[in-house]
This record gives C-alpha cells, sequence and structure tokens, in this order.
C-alpha cells in the first residue's frame, strides 16, 4: 500500500503547467496537472489508454474529438484512448486535475514536468 497527498502535488508555475506524478505503475499512471490561467495541454490521445480526468480545482475548457466542454471543479471525465483532447485552464484562477492513466501508456508519460 502506497499513501500520497494530492496537495503536496498541487504545485504551480509561472512557466508552464506542472505534472506531478503520484503513482507509476505496470497498470496505472496517476498524476496531477496544474495549470497557472490560460496554460494547457495541446490536442493528442493516449493511444490504448484510457483516461479518466478529476477536477480538483478550477475551471477549463476541455475539447474532445472537436467538440468543446466546460469544465470545472468535481467534474469527472473519461475519455477512451483514440479520442483526441485537449485541456486549458479558462478561468482566472489555478486549475488542478487529477489524471488516471490506464494501462500505463509509454514511458514518455511517466516524466514529471
Amino acid at each position: 500500500m502506497k499513501i500520497e497527498k494530492i496537495a503536496d502535488k498541487m504545485v504551480y508555475s509561472d512557466d508552464n503547467l506542472t505534472k506531478k506524478i503520484i503513482f507509476n505503475e505496470n497498470r496505472v499512471l496517476n498524476f496531477v496537472l496544474n495549470f497557472k490561467p490560460g496554460q494547457g495541454v495541446p490536442p493528442h490521445n493516449h493511444e490504448q489508454s484510457d483516461l479518466i480526468i478529476h477536477v480538483l480545482v478550477g475551471k477549463g475548457d476541455m475539447t474532445v474529438d472537436g467538440t468543446s466542454h466546460e469544465i470545472s471543479k468535481g467534474d469527472v471525465i473519461h475519455c477512451k484512448g483514440a479520442e483526441i483532447f485537449s485541456l486549458k485552464n479558462t478561468g482566472n484562477e489555478d486549475m488542478s486535475c487529477f489524471v488516471v492513466l490506464a494501462p500505463n501508456p509509454s514511458p514518455v508519460y511517466s516524466k514529471e514536468i
């Protein structure tokens, strides 16, 4: 068993979004993405891995396969691996998202930013 504090992973940078790994296991990758207003991730997908995002604080815009959705604190989103998505903090406050990828994709996604 492992226990981590999400609050310790909610770290923001004026220069770029941050990604703080919580669990990096064979079958699952889990991390927190942290965005200052205006920061985001460009359109991409995770091939064979399902994506689950839980918005911890803040609000933003998530575009999935060309359709834009407003997301905010408390929302939980599920994307299948082939779906192309982007995520951006469109609010005036910091935004943090708890992210789960399963199965764990290639090692390139397992690096902190």
